[in-house]
């Protein structure tokens, strides 16, 4: 009974782990993406891609030990927490990932526009993004409640940092068209990036305590 009970749990830590360095591989991507695209690197963006792209299975793999583990082994309470943190988790990260992808793979005219302002703030968007995703996976580790708080609270300052960057490319004249929509977009993505840098984030919570946030932390409607 014993062994049983050591396999149980080797399972359920493994799938943790398993979506815990998604988390960090992620974070790791997102940082070379803004390198590479802030200085326009092509061969670096390619890596990126790859990169990527190779990763793209596992979130799967995860999801089906998730489904395999839930029938197999009937988790309950927060043992069934965390199984199904991890299958959220490891899914949210095959979204970020699709995103460095795409960002990865353009070619736009975003850089003819890239004042030293915006890119300033390019970098620290990119910056608090992967510092976001670091905390989610240290929070994850050890389902600290607090540290995965932090990263809605630290949402906060990085839409702040996108409302800033967004301003100053309406403010600016004689640009292209096409060359300001490209770089709208490429902040968009870093929107979404945040976003699912919060969701995970109320995974942990969630695992952690039982309870999600607040749904307007979630969302950063916060007074």
């Amino acid at each position: 009974m014993a062994e049983l009970r050591r396999a149980y749990h080797d399972r359920i830590a493994d799938l943790k782990e398993r979506s815990g360095v998604l988390i960090e591989r992620t974070a790791d991507a997102v940082d070379r993406l803004t390198t590479a695209l802030l200085e326009r690197d092509a061969d670096a963006l390619s890596r990126v891609a790859a990169d990527a792209a190779a990763l793209a299975d596992e979130p799967k793999r995860v999801e089906d030990d998730v489904l395999d583990t839930v029938a197999r082994e009937a988790p309950v309470a927060r043992d069934l927490r965390v199984v199904l943190a991890s299958l959220f988790i490891s899914q949210e990260t095959a979204l970020c990932l699709g995103l460095v992808r795409m960002l990865a793979s353009r070619a736009g005219p975003a850089d003819e526009v890239l004042t030293p302002v915006l890119r300033g703030l390019a970098y620290e968007i990119g910056e608090e993004t992967v510092e976001l995703l670091h905390l989610d996976a240290a929070a994850w580790a050890v389902l600290d409640e607090d540290r995965a708080l932090a990263v809605i609270d630290g949402a906060q300052r990085s839409r702040s940092l996108q409302r800033r960057f967004l301003t100053e490319l309406l403010d600016l004249d004689d640009v292209r068209v096409e060359a300001a929509v490209d770089l709208g977009m490429m902040a968009r993505a870093y929107e979404r990036l945040i976003d699912h840098a919060v969701e995970i984030a109320g995974r942990v919570v969630f695992a952690a305590t039982g309870a999600p946030p607040a749904a307007a932390a979630l969302t950063g409607d916060q007074a």
